[in-house]
């Protein structure tokens, strides 16, 4: 981040830079904890309003599908806007949406404070990974970010039942609000990293084929995950399965993410990314398989664990995958705002599938479109014979 920090003297500069990383890391945290909770946002919604399955999958769409475009319409602004405007700006969002959600108690309503909610998270979002990116090693930096959400967010479901039943859900989410406002302190450290000296750089062609296989490919993944993921919470309690019991099995998911992320990392380059990508939906497809008819405790835990484990074993093959088709960053930058996208349309997309209490449908679908994501992935990857120009790195299957 040296290049986006004010000059310091040798001895303040990295308690500085320390501080500046803080900073973006709990911005990060605070825009996508919604993404690593979405089961447990959704379980607070009935203690605002009595609200169906289906409306459930339509507020989280909502809100995550404003998060997308925000995180996008971010990365236009980065090079424009000093950035602590722009956390400013996100944070105002963030306690807005949730101090009107907190006082909601009508489906429309709800859905308006999280459509408000979510502009502030993608900005969120899309200024702290800029920040992040700009670490002097942004791969520990983002490896930080992961674990630090992941701990947290595992330590909140893990708790929400209790807090829930103490607080109720109103109280929780002006408590979102707070923490919102009070992050504001950290404004004192965010960079302003504004890329006005690099817009306009003259940069490498777009590899068209793999760019558009590789984002096609992520958002109908997203879109699968986003389905099972986001109904896991409602899938436990069809099956009677008792609160404690489904946010212990959600927290230690989260957790394993982690094992996910780490496994990506260690994979040897001559392995490429082809195997480990159709590994990971292999996975996905069973852990979705395995919430077919009767499901008790120990199924909900595994299948939470192997979908989550998988979901985050793909993560960085994706981020690379997408790097590749555009040196510049640009694919992978716009791959941010694709996910979420994907994501949140996965709930409203299952939504619509429910039928009368019935997640099988919601499962075969999440299935078939998860293999569609994959097939298209590979079929990027895999390149006619001479496509490969005299300038251009093959891509590694």
């Amino acid at each position: 981040m040296d290049a986006t920090l004010p000059p310091r003297t040798a001895q303040h500069d990295q308690p500085h830079k320390r501080a500046a990383l803080a900073s973006a890391m709990a911005l990060g945290v605070l825009g996508a904890l919604i993404i690593w909770m979405v089961p447990g946002f959704m379980s607070l919604l009935p203690g605002l309003a009595p609200l169906t399955d289906q409306q459930l999958g339509y507020v989280s769409a909502w809100d995550l599908n404003v998060m997308a475009l925000a995180i996008g319409a971010s990365a236009l602004l980065l090079h424009r806007v000093d950035w602590r405007w722009l956390v400013a700006l996100s944070l105002v969002f963030i306690a807005a949406g949730n101090l009107a959600t907190g006082f909601a108690h009508t489906y429309l309503s709800i859905v308006l404070a999280r459509v408000v909610a979510g502009v502030g998270e993608g900005l969120a979002i899309g200024v702290s990974f800029a920040a992040l990116g700009r670490a002097a090693n942004p791969d520990r930096a983002f490896s930080i970010y992961l674990v630090v959400g992941a701990l947290i967010s595992s330590a909140l479901l893990w708790r929400l039942p209790a807090l829930q039943s103490r607080f109720g859900s109103s109280a929780l989410f002006l408590g979102v609000a707070a923490i919102a406002l009070l992050l504001g302190v950290t404004l004192r450290w965010f960079p302003d990293g504004r890329l006005a000296g690099r817009a306009g750089e003259a940069g490498a062609r777009i590899d068209r084929r793999l760019a558009i296989a590789g984002l096609a490919g992520v958002f109908f993944y997203f879109m699968a995950q986003g389905a099972m993921w986001g109904y896991l919470e409602q899938i436990g309690q069809a099956h009677h399965l008792r609160a404690d019991d489904i946010s212990r099995a959600l927290a230690i998911a989260n957790f394993a993410g982690i094992g996910g992320a780490a496994s990506a990392s260690f994979l040897p380059k001559r392995l490429g990314r082809g195997l480990p990508l159709l590994v990971s939906g292999a996975v996905s497809i069973v852990s979705f398989q395995m919430l077919q008819g009767g499901v008790s405790g120990v199924v909900l835990l595994a299948a939470s664990v192997l979908l989550t484990f998988a979901w985050n074993l793909s993560q960085p093959l994706l981020s690379g995958l997408c790097a590749d088709a555009d040196p510049e960053g640009r694919v992978v930058a716009a791959m941010g705002s694709i996910q979420t996208l994907g994501f949140g349309f996965g709930p409203a997309a299952a939504a619509m599938l429910l039928q009368h209490g019935d997640f099988g449908p919601v499962i075969w679908g999440s299935s078939l479109v998860l293999a569609f994501g994959v097939a298209i992935i590979l079929g990027g990857l895999r390149r006619p014979v001479g496509a490969i120009g005299a300038n251009q790195a093959p891509v590694r299957l």
